[in-house]
């Protein structure tokens, strides 16, 4: 009855691997063994501080696990499940130190000369929901700014429900890889994001693939206004610099002050095949066909339309294609984008959106890369 009585008053809880004792007000992080001898726990196993947060008082201490979490861990059987949804992985050595007996001799020494140690936040009232994220966020901030090499509170991933499937990326853009190929050099930089992006989280790829137009276009000098200033060099009468001849010097050099945006957006259109990138958007059709809403409010609006086809796309891919890949570019970059006030917060389910626009954004950055 007094195990009945004692599990009346805890739950758990999926966003933290930690038991809840609400009759305590109390929550009890599971951590790990350490041993007291190290120089690295010799301050951490006994810290113990007191945290006043938005007009609240917390106690925080790291001590020896209640009776409640190793009854828990007692009975602990991880069954079969996907593996990458393991959770409370350091419940298991809880679970084995209280049958040491029955352990095999390897796995008995981890245990000689440590300490078990959980992390405690106690209250008058415990926060729920947004509320306790909000606190142990700030927690986390505070233990790795006064102490570089603390432990942190394990925060989990929520498992959104309709969020797309994940989509397969087409394997050739032609119909199989071609027998003969030349290439003139491409710059270092270019190659080296490119790399990078694609070894990376959907997040980060994102921005590393966006920062092929950033360099390009920097590097862009359009090929109208080339022709024009070579047409003027090759005059035998420029010498005598006539102030027409002045005029129109200064017009070209005007054309090619571009800012920024129409210098990436010209970049993509001229080095770019819409229908090369039609085969990425094709490929994930229903995907691009919707609106998605990322964690952190910001919305994108569908990229096409479900009847769009491969000729409609070459009609309106620009300047369509740059104001999506920009808004997300700047709602991951800036903390508050400019024109949305929105952001893609640093989430899995975030990334899992982003992942579809890999596909998308790499094929165009190559495309650029090749003949930038």
């Amino acid at each position: 009855m007094k195990l009945i009585s004692e599990l009346n008053n805890i739950r758990l809880n999926p966003r933290f691997d930690g038991v809840f004792h609400d009759d305590l007000n109390e929550i009890e992080f599971i951590y790990a063994f350490l041993n007291p001898e190290s120089e690295h726990n010799k301050e951490v196993m006994d810290r113990k501080f007191n945290l006043n947060f938005e007009g609240v008082s917390y106690e925080c201490y790291f001590a020896e696990p209640t009776e409640r979490m190793l009854k828990l861990a007692s009975g602990f059987e991880r069954l079969p499940s996907d593996p990458s949804r393991i959770s409370v992985s350091q419940i298991i050595p809880f679970r084995d130190f209280q049958r040491i007996d029955k352990l095999p001799e390897k796995v008995r020494e981890y245990f000689k000369n440590k300490i078990p140690r959980n992390f405690f936040i106690k209250t008058a009232s415990l926060p729920h929901g947004a509320n306790l994220d909000r606190l142990v966020r700030h927690i986390n901030f505070l233990l790795a700014y006064y102490d570089r090499s603390s432990p942190l509170i394990s925060i989990n991933e929520r498992e959104d429900g309709g969020l797309p499937e994940d989509c397969k990326p087409i394997r050739h853009i032609d119909d199989s890889f071609p027998q003969y190929l030349s290439i003139n050099s491409i710059d270092d930089i270019i190659l080296k994001l490119i790399e990078v992006a694609r070894g990376g989280q959907s997040r980060f790829s994102f921005l590393y693939y966006y920062q092929v137009f950033e360099f390009a276009g920097y590097h862009y000098v359009d090929e109208n206004i080339k022709k024009a200033l070579r047409h003027h060099l090759k005059d035998p009468a420029l010498i005598n610099c006539g102030e027409e001849k002045i005029s129109e010097l200064f017009s070209i050099f005007s054309e090619a002050s571009y800012n920024d945006d129409v210098k990436m957006k010209k970049v993509i259109e001229e080095y770019c095949d819409p229908s090369v990138v039609w085969k990425e958007i094709e490929n994930d059709k229903e995907f691009f066909c919707q609106e998605h809403s990322f964690q952190g409010g910001f919305e994108l609006k569908p990229m096409i339309a479900t009847d769009t086809t491969a000729a409609t796309w070459k009609t309106m891919w620009m300047p369509k294609l740059y104001d999506q890949l920009t808004k997300v570019r700047n709602s991951l970059v800036h903390a508050r984008e400019r024109r949305e006030n929105k952001v893609i917060l640093p989430t899995k389910a975030n990334n899992k959106i982003l992942s579809h626009y890999i596909p998308v954004i790499a094929r165009v950055a190559e495309q650029v890369a090749l003949k930038a």
